[in-house]
């Protein structure tokens, strides 16, 4: 049987390739969208496709086991992210000393809790980065108005933006200006920003300025409408999620009981919970009542994350 050490070295020496990789493809990417944007006249035949590159990346299945998007600026650095999930990992095998499993059945329970803790924290981030971007559109939109019906064009609007709006926005429409002065036109710029983010709702705002900037009409007026209907849209998510505010309220609470039972049954007789960090069977069941807990509270936070989306 292979000892801890060398397991738990493989593990690190895994998570430091994995970084790696990721830093590595990210430049490589940043590196294409740059040459993409600065040769928009160029002929496609004459040029790589930048699908095709990406679906033929070696990286692409890491990044989509690991629910890591390039594009998006997180507030943890994925070296981080990385370390929680071989810090994961070690702790399954730390408390293997008391369980006892096989080896085979113990990497398989390392490698599954370090995925799951890679991608819960990646998938926590771009959550929130979506959210936020998703609460400051009706303002954009409005400040996109009032600056196209005073007689500026739309780039402008979009430096107000860049200058004025708080984080994220800011720094998404940073890119769009960016993008813009290299030549790219603002409906593909707004584009990009929903291929980035996955906002639904600026894929609406993308194709509102390109059908107004090729068609011609109000652009104010039509960027009015738009602008209700997103703040309509964020006020239903946000009732949507106080209405769920009492099953949320549940799942933490379901969570928490058992530690609060276990903790009163300890100081009631402590004999009965000394068995299950004392004998192997106690072990086993303790494992499995942790496990338990853990997938319920996932799986319950999965039905309500669904549930309230729009």
């Amino acid at each position: 049987m292979m000892p801890e050490s060398v397991i738990a070295s493989f593990l690190a020496l895994a998570m430091c390739a994995a970084a790696i990789a990721l830093w590595l493809d990210a430049r490589e990417r940043r590196i294409n969208r740059r040459l993409a944007v600065a040769l928009p006249a160029s002929h496609p035949a004459n040029l790589p496709s930048i699908r095709r590159l990406e679906a033929g990346s070696p990286s692409l299945l890491l990044h989509r086991l690991a629910n890591y998007n390039r594009e998006i600026p997180y507030i943890w650095h994925p070296a981080y992210v990385l370390l929680a999930g071989a810090i994961a990992a070690a702790a399954i095998l730390y408390t293997n000393r008391l369980l006892g499993f096989s080896i085979l059945y113990l990497s398989v329970a390392a490698a599954i809790a370090a995925i799951v803790v890679v991608r819960g924290l990646f998938g926590w981030q771009q959550r929130r980065f979506a959210r936020q971007l998703f609460r400051q559109l009706p303002d954009a939109i409005q400040l996109v108005t009032s600056t196209v019906r005073s007689g500026l064009p739309v780039h402008e609007a979009f430096r107000a933006l860049a200058r004025d709006m708080p984080q994220p926005t800011a720094g998404q429409f940073a890119i769009v200006c960016s993008e813009v002065n290299l030549g790219r036109s603002p409906e593909d710029a707004v584009q990009s920003v929903y291929r980035r983010t996955q906002v639904a709702e600026y894929a609406m705002f993308a194709v509102t300025l390109a059908v107004q900037l090729k068609s011609g009409g109000s652009l104010a007026e039509t960027l009015q409408n738009l602008g209700d209907t997103v703040r309509q849209r964020v006020a239903l998510a946000a009732r949507a999620k106080a209405l769920a505010g009492e099953v949320i309220f549940s799942s933490r609470a379901l969570t928490i009981s058992p530690l609060l039972g276990g903790g009163a049954l300890y100081a009631a007789n402590p004999q009965t919970v000394d068995l299950l960090f004392t004998d192997p069977v106690g072990n086993k069941l303790l494992a499995y009542a942790v496990v338990s807990v853990l997938v319920g509270a996932l799986v319950i936070s999965w039905m309500v994350r669904r549930e309230t989306a729009l």
